[in-house]
């Protein structure tokens, strides 16, 4: 924008400088056709020409009227291939002089200034007359309203399957848009950047279809560290995931502790993970079951021993919004999202550093055209289907190396969401709530309106098929279970419900993050199941600055990486809900 701004302000005072000497070039020929002689410095009315231009060029101390300019180069400027043509009528003769167009003979040998870019600024009146110094304005102009209103995404859709990049994100989900954010946010001109994603409606994404909570009780010192980056995130959105001239983001962010309940078996772990929560800077309270009477007075404490409260940098949010946010700003930034299905991916084999590189991704379009994007880095964001990715990279097939051997450990698994309505039910004022048996309950807006769900044991895993809902399993394992810890919620009137994917990590249930073991130009970032939305800022920007810096710079995630799969190392992350 500076250099824009310059060459504006240089154009116009080249344009004033032009109407100047053009009236005094008037003045001459009229001076001419009367019968005069030429002007010269001895005749008075000459002088008093020349001292009224000179007095309007030196009320503005930035006008000169004979520059001599420095060598520089502009982008924006023509370069001239013919600069004798331009100057003006070129001679038949070697010997005879060039005639600018201000009837000078001109001799480019001799100026030790010139150079093609330099010519406006030495005639600048041929330049503002012949090389339409109004429509180049103009165009200027229209490049800015297309920055100014946000359109360059949709004029880039209109382009078609990018032939290369040099960063391609499989899968646009909330993960893939973050990391495709931060990374033209750090380098905006840097990187070309792409994501290829299926399905640009997310009619089946686990961001569109989850509870959106937010909270920093974890057991674990980096998704501590995730989920407090990521609050500060949230609560900015409005003002960082802004486009110019657009509406402010609103991703509907509901300040509201989590309440964790733990019963006398869960309680030592609890006040474990406490003292944690308050070393890493959490603003947590313990609560007593007399405490939680009085705090929380329509919660029966019965078997409770102790429950956890968070004071700050949690509640719950839109995530499809944030998902829609964090598209549209990267989209806005230069990235280019693909509506494709990866089909396959192309190898090289460095023979001379003993590494194999991914340098192709073969994509199936809407209308059936298959075509291949190359490029430098990938980055593999792509949720529960992130074992089919697995496959068509080797892991697990029929292959002639150790890839054979990698039983991949992200798979999908299946959750409800219900919700119902309690007429009675608790105000404003009630907790996102995880009951000891691992029910979950909040507030969905007002009038008694609630959302909840429960994690099945490993024999209640229900069916990945599909996305039918079963309705009776919140009869069987939900219902008496939300009546007897909050009373009030009799009588439950069952309003709906809704079914999800998720990418389970069945070794640990923890992410898998950092470079691939086997494609050295490959990078994944997966298995953060529900926990995906209020982890994506964080993840999107550890990821960025792997990219880039070939390490993290924030948020040490080194120990989510596949060293851990091949050294049958777990991580344990208790408060899994």
């Amino acid at each position: 924008m500076r250099l824009i701004t310059k060459f504006l302000q240089r154009n116009c005072q080249i344009f004033r400088l032009s109407q100047l000497q053009k009236r005094s070039l008037c003045d001459q020929k009229s001076s001419s056709a009367s019968g005069t002689e030429s002007p010269t410095s001895n005749d008075p009315s000459s002088k008093s020409s020349n001292e009224k231009a000179n007095t309007l060029v030196k009320s503005d101390p930035n006008i000169q009227l004979d520059p001599k300019p420095k060598k520089i180069s502009h982008p924006k400027l023509i370069v001239i291939e013919d600069p004798d043509n331009f100057l003006g009528k070129k001679s038949k003769s070697k010997n005879e002089p060039i005639i600018g167009p201000d009837g000078v003979p001109y001799d480019p040998a001799e100026d030790e200034y010139y150079d093609n870019h330099l010519l406006p600024f030495k005639y600048p009146q041929y330049f503002t007359k012949h090389l339409g110094f109004h429509n180049a304005v103009e165009t200027i102009k229209e490049d800015l309203s297309i920055l100014k209103k946000g359109r360059i995404h949709k004029v880039r859709e209109e382009l078609g399957c990018p032939r290369e990049v040099d960063i391609c994100i499989f899968g646009g989900g909330i993960i893939g848009s973050a990391v495709a954010y931060f990374l033209k946010q750090k380098a905006p001109f840097g990187y070309k950047v792409a994501v290829v994603e299926r399905d640009p409606t997310y009619s089946r994404s686990s961001t569109a279809l989850s509870t959106g909570g937010l909270r920093q009780q974890f057991s674990m010192e980096e998704n501590i560290l995730m989920s407090m980056y990521s609050a500060e995130f949230i609560r900015n959105a409005r003002r960082d995931l802004s486009i110019l001239d657009g509406e402010p983001p609103d991703i509907n962010y509901h300040p509201q502790g989590f309440l964790i309940l733990a019963d006398e078996s869960q309680a030592e772990k609890m006040l474990e993970y406490h003292k944690l929560q308050i070393e890493m800077g959490c603003l947590v309270e313990l609560y007593t079951p007399d405490r939680l009477k009085k705090k929380f007075p329509m919660i029966n404490i019965e078997n409770i021993v102790l429950g956890s409260y968070g004071v700050q940098n949690e509640g719950w949010f839109d995530p499809y919004a944030l998902l829609i946010a964090l598209k549209a700003k990267a989209q806005f930034f230069g990235t280019e999202f693909v509506n494709a299905e990866i089909l396959d991916f192309n190898f090289r084999h460095d023979f001379h550093e003993d590494s194999v590189t991914c340098h192709h991704v073969i994509v199936r379009e809407p209308d059936g055209n298959t075509e291949q994007i190359q490029f430098g880095l990938g980055v593999i964001c792509t949720g529960y289907e992130s074992g089919q990715i697995a496959k068509l990279l080797g892991y697990g097939q029929d292959v002639s190396d150790w890839r054979c051997t990698v039983n991949f450990p992200i798979e999908p698994k299946k959750r409800y969401i219900y919700a119902f309505n309690a007429k009675d039910g608790p105000g404003l004022n009630f907790p996102f709530l995880i009951d000891s048996s691992s029910v979950f309950c909040r507030r969905e807006g007002l009038g008694g309106n609630f959302i909840c769900g429960r994690t099945p044991n490993a024999d209640e895993e229900p069916e990945i098929n599909d996305l039918d809902v079963d309705y009776s399993y919140f009869e069987k394992r939900i219902h008496s279970t939300l009546v007897e810890r909050v009373p009030s919620f009799s009588p439950i009137k069952l309003r709906g419900a809704w079914a999800g994917l998720y990418d389970h990590n069945r070794i640990d249930q923890n992410p898998l993050v950092g470079q691939d073991p086997y494609y050295e130009n490959l990078f994944w970032a997966t298995g953060f199941g529900h926990l995906a939305n209020q982890m994506a800022p964080a993840v999107g920007r550890a990821m960025m600055e792997l990219l880039l810096y070939s390490e993290y710079q924030t948020i040490d995630l080194t120990k989510f990486n596949w060293e851990r799969l091949f050294n049958n190392r777990r991580l344990e992350e208790s408060y899994q809900f």
